[in-house]
């Protein structure tokens, strides 16, 4: 259980440092909707919206995942205790 929640976090956290390097250099003058945007920008809006809203969650499975495991090495840690 412990080395699958190892490989989680860190293909979760790789996850999130590549869409968070993508996004920075790839949509680098994206801005907040505007009147009068085309469908091109429109386009790259949505794209980075979508890059960056894979980043955050990866972010956050990898920090929830890693709570998991402190919870589980905690736990067998009291268990050998005993």
């Amino acid at each position: 259980m412990t080395k699958r929640l190892v490989v989680l976090i860190c293909g979760s956290a790789a996850l999130a440092a590549i869409s968070t390097f993508i996004c920075q250099l790839a949509f680098p003058d994206v801005l907040p909707y505007a009147i009068d945007e085309g469908a091109q920008q429109a386009w790259r809006r949505q794209a980075a919206f979508l890059v960056t809203t894979v980043a955050w969650l990866s972010a956050e499975v990898s920090m929830i995942s890693g709570i998991g495991l402190a919870l589980v090495l905690w736990k067998n840690r009291d268990a050998k205790v005993r």
